[in-house]
């Protein structure tokens, strides 16, 4: 009778745990295999799947009956000076500039500005991981089935990818993230992007609350957070990327500001490289299985990314989607990417582009006259790949959940 007790109280303690967290029923069996490994993390992960973003949210409550373009023109003088934004702007939005305007004590401008310069000498390299790694894996989680039903890659991926591109950039051009700088402006954006497409979804027939949890929760801005810093930074070195690690663990400082910028709990977010990894790694291992909204996501993604690059005749597309469904095949792994129906070639090419990618470097240096050539074709591809035009300083938000029923944002 002795040994059978404590059974019996561990397994009514687990049965309480569980209850407690409201675990939605599709991260059930991912959080059983997460919890083996890291308990507290698995279930601080798995509990903010129900969770949105209070201070957000109550900002999207209050511009939900505004027009797109009352929205850009309150937002845009929020923005202004947004340690003090004007008195006659909503509580909840002058409130969410002003906390956004404050920097924690951490930050450390010198980090940034070597995160900086990393980021400008490997711009195109840290572009290739985005697209072909990070961005990819983020859409084997829940977080595909929020864009799938909005539309927004399927529709407008191009778009999108342009949109995730220039703020990368902007955070990482020097003082891009100072209180009201372009990089804070759009970070701050994102957050309220997320917020009305939460207040969408939840009113959406094809979200199901008890199986998803919250539509763009905290966890997967979380998630997102971390792939785009930690783990990207793993895709860079595959691709040849020449980051030290002090520059590895700044790139992600300034992206651990990025994360409190867009709704991450202080509590929840990672603070270097190795942190970062460990939230991706929990996080993916708490999500379900990739389904068809994961399939669809990743192949838009893909096959978008030929057009960002402004190759758009046919034949040439499709040769080039077929290097990139290959390249993110050998970042992302044949296990994922079976799942997500990736083609598959047995001629590598990861290796070619990180010899590619390391002798520029040794040519740059031997050649100087060159060097200067191929970093200005650098930056010049840079900023046409994250061109928006005429909507790349827009701060209007969408008006519906589905983006083909929405005013242009």
């Amino acid at each position: 009778m002795s040994t059978r007790a404590p059974i019996r109280h561990v397994a009514a303690r687990r049965e309480t745990s569980e209850t407690t967290i409201r675990i939605p029923s599709a991260y059930r069996a991912g959080f059983s295999a997460a919890r083996a490994l890291d308990p507290a993390q698995a279930e601080a992960y798995v509990r903010h799947t129900t969770v949105g973003d209070p201070h957000a949210d109550a900002v999207a409550e209050d511009l939900a009956s505004l027009s797109p373009d009352q929205v850009h023109s309150l937002l845009a003088r929020a923005f202004l000076d947004p340690a003090s934004p004007p008195r006659d702007l909503p509580e909840s939005l002058r409130s969410l500039v002003a906390d956004s305007a404050i920097l924690p004590d951490w930050f450390d401008a010198d980090l940034a500005r070597t995160a900086s310069r990393a980021f400008l000498r490997n711009s195109d390299i840290v572009l290739a991981a985005l697209v072909g790694g990070s961005i990819v894996e983020g859409f084997s989680t829940l977080i595909s089935k929020s864009f799938r039903v909005r539309g927004r890659v399927t529709n407008m991926g191009v778009r999108r990818l342009k949109q995730n591109g220039l703020q990368l950039v902007e955070q990482y051009l020097p003082g891009g993230m100072n209180p009201g700088a372009d990089g804070w402006r759009l970070s701050v954006r994102v957050r309220l992007v997320h917020a009305q497409s939460r207040h969408y979804l939840r009113r959406s027939e094809e979200w199901n609350r008890e199986k998803y949890g919250m539509p763009i929760s905290t966890a997967h801005v979380l998630l997102a957070g971390s792939a785009f810093s930690g783990r990207l930074m793993q895709h860079v070195a595959t691709l040849g990327g020449d980051f030290t690690q002090e520059e590895r663990d700044a790139y992600v400082h300034v992206w651990r500001y990025t994360g409190r910028l867009i709704g991450i709990p202080e509590p929840l977010i990672f603070h270097d490289e190795s942190s970062a990894v460990r939230a991706f790694r929990l996080g993916s291992i708490c999500e379900p299985e990739p389904d068809y909204d994961a399939i669809i996501m990743a192949n838009s993604i893909v096959n978008s990314a030929p057009l960002v690059v402004g190759v758009t005749d046919i034949p040439k597309r499709r040769a080039l989607a077929r290097t990139v469904y290959q390249a993110s095949r050998e970042l992302i792994g044949d296990r994922l990417a079976d799942k997500f129906l990736f083609p598959c070639n047995r001629r590598k090419v990861v290796p070619f582009l990180r010899f590619q990618n390391r002798s520029r470097r040794v040519r740059r240096k031997v050649f100087p006259r060159w060097g200067q050539r191929d970093r200005l074709a650098k930056f010049n591809a840079l900023m046409n790949f994250v061109d928006l035009g005429s909507s790349e300083h827009s701060y209007r938000l969408p008006t519906a959940a589905r983006d083909e029923e929405s005013a242009e944002w």
